[in-house]
């Protein structure tokens, strides 16, 4: 994270006017969501990763992610051109800071919620997304274009 480095060091306007910048990438529908809305505390429901490998197409790689909104409504991010995807989920970190042996909820959820992230341009044609879960999961993401659309009020 560049930005949002810990919850000591945050630097939201600066995460805001970086944004602001790429926003005109984005259909207006992932626009409008990125300038007023989060997945903060959003439950993770799947996640899917294709490989569409042709021979042709170049980076064919996309993951779809459905996401439980803290509002309810259900939510698609689909990232395309998929150049790098790393997730390092580990159960045994999401412990309690006063029991540190201690899996949170008995493990019961899983990827647990959408803590923060972050969507910043790596060149004029790639994007790098970084999603830290409240699991201490960290997602990272290279892809040429990300759209989020609503599936379910």
């Amino acid at each position: 994270m560049k930005y949002l480095v810990n919850e000591d060091h945050w630097d939201l306007v600066g995460y805001a006017e970086q944004r602001e910048k790429i926003l005109s990438r984005f259909n207006q529908e992932t626009a409008a969501f990125l300038k007023n809305d989060s997945f903060h505390d959003g439950k993770i429901v799947s996640i899917d990763i294709v490989n569409q490998e042709n021979g042709e197409m170049k980076d064919p790689t996309s993951i779809k992610m459905v996401i439980e909104h803290y509002s309810g409504g259900i939510y698609e991010i689909h990232w395309t051109h998929v150049r790098k995807f790393f997730m390092d989920y580990d159960i045994t970190r999401n412990v309690y800071g006063n029991a540190p042996h201690k899996i949170a909820f008995g493990g019961r959820r899983g990827l647990d919620e959408w803590g923060y992230d972050e969507l910043l341009p790596l060149s004029k044609r790639k994007l790098q997304h970084e999603i830290l879960l409240f699991s201490r999961t960290t997602i990272i993401i290279h892809c040429a274009n990300v759209k989020i659309r609503k599936i379910k009020a």
